[in-house]
Parts: structure tokens; C-alpha cells; sequence
């Protein structure tokens, strides 16, 4: 009998699962729907494939994007998995042979948009054909409190239950709220499902937020510095991505672009130069999210803030999906804070969706503006409690510091909420204290308030720090609202009536002049020196993109960084030793095996 363990080995060359995925694995081959949350690079894909080798008749995939689904199918090929993806690029020859290859059984991964199934021929072609499983990838598309709501999702519950038989159900997405999670398990007609929330902690992610205006100085050095790397860029508004892609192209810099006012010959072109390798980097907005499968990007530059927590960590999650070390660099200035906010009141019409988008914005803003450990403000945003206060892995635990005594900004903040009688939120509090005279000050009469310009002397930015602080020491807290009001606590009140003695120290994070480091600091432990093994990596790289020009493939499917930096570990002498290297299959070993252990033994043979 196979075994899901032996289809890992035979196709995908890994000995073992990742955490979460056999669960789920079993759960789908048991006939149980599921709801799986795991975030970028978790490996949710193995979830689904490794069953459909296992199961008769089709599963069928239902994918956002077109690009994602081509760039799957041809991974999946070269693994000599029968998969097939019918869409509105493909020929009318290319979907004929598809339809004929179903009909005979062949393929065992179909792929297709959620738009696909409102066809009356493909649905009533599909009832006769035998289906093993529906997949549904980035199912937060179907909620219209997710970050890429999507129509034609709605339309896949009625669908799946209008076949025949009713196939077993599987939902994937790489981030979702507790709101989103009951959407999912609804409007997709998820039944009995069981739901599996893996662990979102990527410890190859190095996190790291850059405060600066001086952002294109900071692009400039960083590409240059990783000019070997593939790295993604991501700007917030149209405007900026082509004021970047120019401002590189102007320099040298082998780049792209990617947004929906490009003509899609433009987009089509520049994302096969990214995925092909011929490029370094892509500058794009949020439109080249969930389209990406390329396994060898290393870095993720945000050149904004992006709107909210879920579209930043899937977005900065598209680097080191292989597993080796990655970097996501956040560049943040607080005008970004004003071009998200009319981005969204622009965009969302709708005074419910507008407060909660605003809402999920200001927990971005106060990611950026946090000054302790980055990897645990993540993780507590999904749920998750850490254990340790500090990763040691992130740019804020690297960053040098400074402590500073804020026992007196703490009271001042405490005394002016009393004064107030917990009757406004964290803007009006903060113009209070920083002595401004805006509109509302003056319609309230608080500029006669004893705590009004006691922190003249610190800008927007430091006071919102301060409160955030006072909000997490337990001083003072927030009541629930679309306009959440500020109230001290009892440990608030105590510290303003002189209760409190010790002293409060905040760590503050010196700011590095020009923020720019040489080279990466790796969230990653690798037992191996790379730069050492770095000649023959290159010579393995360089091997691994001549072979995949000549098969018209992309050159992580053929391997990944993380294979051929493994390779130049071991050097493994012959087949068999090769065998055991991670992501070497049985049908890549046979294929791609001799030609890269040529290349190893040319260059043990120089004395390297």
C-alpha cells in the first residue's frame, strides 16, 4: 500500500512532512473537509497534492490567479505529475486536449478560476467525470472581511454541490481573522469540517523595520549590496511603483514592474523575466500578491506601509519560500499612514468595512512603530503567545537601544485621560498633550487643560509611541467602539496618585543615520559557511538556469536555492548520495542528477 510518506519521497524528495501538513494530508484521505490556515512557505500545496496522487479521479484546484496557476502546473510536470490548468489564456486546441485527457482519466490536478465554474459546459463536462477533491487556494477571497475579496468565490459552494457526487472539500489560505475562518467554513459549504491553524512563525524570516524619509537611498545601497539576489518591492499606489521602477532602471538595476494600469502583455512579459530569472527584482503593488510561486526570492522590501497585518506578512512571505534564510524590510515614514488611510476611504464605501479597514490599519501602524521584538508582535497579531519576550532575530532585538526613564510622560498621559474623564481616543489625547490647537481642541475648550503642551517638545510620532507603552504597561486602556475612547486602569490611576515608586524604562531604538547594512543578518542558524561554498553554488545556479532555459521552465522548479545549497554542502559523488539531499526526487535524480554531479566533481578536481 503507498503511503503519503512515500509519495513525498518518490515525487517532491523530502524523507519528511513539515509540522501540520500529514494532519491534514490524513484528514482530506479520510473524506473529511477541511479549513486550513498556514502561513506563505508553510507548504500547503504538499496538502493537497500528495493526496490527489493518492486518491482515483480529478482534484480539482480553484486559484485566483493565472499566472500562479501555470507556474504550479509547471512544477508539477516536472516532477512528472499529470496536472492541467484550463483558463482564458489557454488555446481552444490546449483546452480540447485537456477535456480529452480528463475523459481518460490522465490527470490527476486539474486547475481552474472561480470565474471558470459559471460555465455551463465545463460544469456539466466535470458531473460526468469522476472528482476525487475540490480545492479552494486563498480561500479569504470569499469573505468580504478578508484583504482580496473576490466575487466569483461565492459561487464555489453551489457548485461543488451541484455534483453528482459530492467530493471531499479542502480550504487553504495563508492568513484569516476569526471573522474571515466563519466565512470560510459558510460560504464555501465546508461540512463537519476540521480546521487546522498552523504555527505562523517563519524562523528563515529576518524582520526588520526601517524608519527613514531617505528611502531611495536606503533601495539604492541594499540592491547594490544584493545585486546576486532575487527580491521583490512592493509600493502602495501605481504612482510609486513606476517612480521606483524608473528611478532603477535609470541606475542599471535589472528590474520590472508589475500593476493593473499596465497593459497585460507588459505585466505577462515582466512576470516570466522575474520568474525566469532574467531580472532581479520586481517592483509591483499588492496586484502581484497571491501570484507569485517563485521559491528563490530573498528579499521582500516594502517601500510603504502596506494596509493592514494579513497583506504585509502573506506579501513579505513570498521570500524564502524554500526554506533558506529570507529578509522582509519594511521602509516607513508616517505619510504612509496618510496614504493608506485615503486609499482606503476611497476604495470602501461601506461605513462597517471602512471602520474595520481603518482598524486593521492602525495595528500595521503600530507594527512599524514598535519598538520590541518584531517576530512577537506578528505572531501575538495571529493568536499566537510566545513564550519569549525577544527572538534575538529580528531588526528590533538586534537594533542598539538606549533606556530611557518615561516614569513622567507615562503620568502626564495618565493625568490628561483623567482630566478628560475618559471622554476621547488616542488623536485628541495626543493634541492635548503635544499643545496643538486643532479644531476640536478649541470646540472643547481643552487648551485650558493643566496637561495641554506638557509634551510640546515630542513630535506626533514619539507620543503615539509613549501611549502604545502605556497601553501595553496596563496603565491605560481602550474601549471598544469605531471610536475607541482612552480610560485609565487601576494600575493608571495608582501611578497618577503617586502609588507607583519604580521606576518605567522604555528601550528606545537608536536610529542608524544611513540604515543600511552590507549584508543580510539572517534570522536562520546555518550549519554550513556560506561564503565558503558560494563558488560552487554559483556554478550549480548557473547550471540550474542554462537547463531550465532549454526546457522553457522556470529554474527554482528544476531545484531550489535551498537544494543546491545543500548539494554544495555534501558534494555528494554519485546518485545515490545525491539521493538524499532535500527536494531531489526520484524522477529529478535520474533527470537533472548526473549533470549536476559533473559539475561538482569538475570542481572538486581543481582543489577548490
Amino acid at each position: 500500500m503507498v503511503r503519503p510518506i512515500d509519495i513525498l519521497r518518490q515525487y517532491f524528495g523530502y524523507t519528511s512532512f513539515r509540522a501540520g501538513q500529514e494532519e491534514v494530508i490524513q484528514a482530506l484521505l479520510d473524506g473529511r473537509d477541511c479549513l486550513a490556515v498556514m502561513p506563505t512557505g508553510a507548504g500547503k500545496s504538499l496538502c493537497f497534492q500528495v493526496p490527489a496522487l493518492l486518491k482515483d479521479g480529478v482534484t480539482v484546484v480553484i486559484s485566483p490567479l493565472l499566472s500562479l496557476m501555470k507556474d504550479q502546473v509547471d512544477a508539477l510536470r516536472a516532477q512528472q505529475i499529470a496536472a492541467a490548468f484550463i483558463n482564458s489564456q489557454c488555446t481552444l486546441e490546449e483546452v480540447q486536449e485537456s477535456f480529452r485527457q480528463l475523459r481518460q482519466g490522465r490527470i490527476k490536478l486539474l486547475y481552474v478560476s472561480p470565474e471558470r465554474l459559471q460555465n455551463e459546459f465545463f460544469t456539466a463536462f466535470m458531473a460526468a467525470i469522476p472528482v476525487a477533491a475540490v480545492i479552494i487556494d486563498e480561500a479569504h477571497c470569499v469573505s468580504q472581511w478578508g484583504h482580496d475579496f473576490r466575487p466569483g468565490y461565492k459561487e464555489i459552494g453551489p457548485w461543488i454541490d451541484s455534483l453528482p457526487v459530492r467530493p471531499v472539500t479542502g480550504a487553504f489560505t495563508a492568513t484569516a481573522t476569526e471573522r474571515v475562518k466563519e466565512d470560510m467554513l459558510n460560504l464555501l459549504g465546508l461540512r463537519r469540517a476540521k480546521v487546522f491553524v498552523g504555527g505562523f512563525d517563519r524562523p528563515n524570516l529576518y524582520f526588520r523595520v526601517v524608519k527613514t524619509t531617505r528611502k531611495t537611498d536606503f533601495l539604492i545601497s541594499y540592491l547594490a549590496a544584493h545585486n546576486d539576489e532575487s527580491g521583490i518591492v512592493y509600493g502602495a499606489t501605481r504612482k510609486e511603483v513606476d517612480k521606483v521602477y524608473t528611478a532603477l532602471v535609470k541606475l542599471g538595476f535589472k528590474v520590472g514592474r508589475y500593476h493593473a494600469g499596465l497593459p497585460d502583455e507588459e505585466r505577462r512579459r515582466g512576470q516570466d523575466d522575474f520568474t525566469y530569472d532574467r531580472i532581479q527584482v520586481m517592483v509591483a503593488t499588492n496586484a502581484f500578491g497571491m501570484g507569485i510561486d517563485k521559491s528563490n526570492v530573498r528579499f521582500v522590501i516594502h517601500w510603504q506601509m502596506p494596509k493592514n497585518m494579513e497583506s504585509y506578512y502573506q506579501e513579505a512571505g513570498r521570500a524564502g519560500r524554500d526554506g533558506a534564510p529570507g529578509e522582509c524590510i519594511l521602509l516607513f515614514s508616517r505619510s504612509d499612514i496618510m496614504v493608506q488611510r485615503f486609499l482606503i476611504e476611497a476604495s470602501v464605501r461601506d461605513e462597517s468595512l471602512q471602520a474595520n479597514e481603518l482598524k486593521l490599519m492602525n495595528r500595521m501602524v503600530e507594527y512599524c512603530e514598535d519598538s520590541h521584538c518584531l517576530r512577537r508582535n506578528i505572531l501575538s497579531y495571529f493568536g499566537e503567545r510566545p513564550q519569549w519576550e525577544r527572538c534575538e532575530k529580528c531588526g528590533n532585538c538586534d537594533a542598539e537601544t538606549v533606556e530611557e526613564d518615561i516614569t513622567q510622560e507615562m503620568r502626564l498621559i495618565c493625568m490628561c485621560i483623567d482630566e478628560v474623564k475618559g471622554r476621547f481616543g488616542q488623536t485628541v489625547v495626543s493634541s492635548i498633550l503635544r499643545g496643538e490647537r486643532t479644531p476640536k481642541i478649541r470646540q472643547y475648550g481643552l487648551s485650558g487643560k493643566a496637561a495641554f503642551g506638557m509634551l510640546s517638545d515630542c513630535d506626533k510620532g514619539a507620543v503615539t509611541v509613549l501611549m502604545r507603552e502605556a497601553l501595553r504597561a496596563g496603565y491605560i486602556q481602550t474601549a471598544p467602539g469605531r471610536y475607541p475612547t482612552l480610560s485609565l486602569t487601576a494600575a493608571g490611576r495608582d501611578l497618577l496618585d503617586g502609588g507607583t515608586k519604580e521606576k518605567i524604562t522604555h528601550h528606545k531604538i537608536i536610529e542608524e543615520e544611513t540604515p543600511v547594512v552590507p549584508r543580510r543578518r539572517q534570522a536562520a542558524q546555518k550549519s554550513y559557511d556560506e561564503e565558503k561554498l558560494r563558488p560552487l553554488f554559483k556554478r550549480l545556479q548557473e547550471l540550474r538556469r542554462i537547463t531550465a532555459q532549454k526546457e522553457h521552465i522556470p529554474p527554482f522548479v528544476i531545484f531550489s536555492d535551498a537544494t543546491l545549497w545543500e548539494m554544495a554542502e555534501c558534494m555528494p559523488a554519485d546518485l545515490a548520495a545525491m539521493s538524499d539531499v532535500k527536494g531531489v526526487g526520484r524522477f529529478k535524480l535520474y533527470k537533472y542528477g548526473p549533470s549536476f554531479l559533473r559539475i561538482i566533481e569538475e570542481y572538486k578536481q581543481e582543489g577548490r
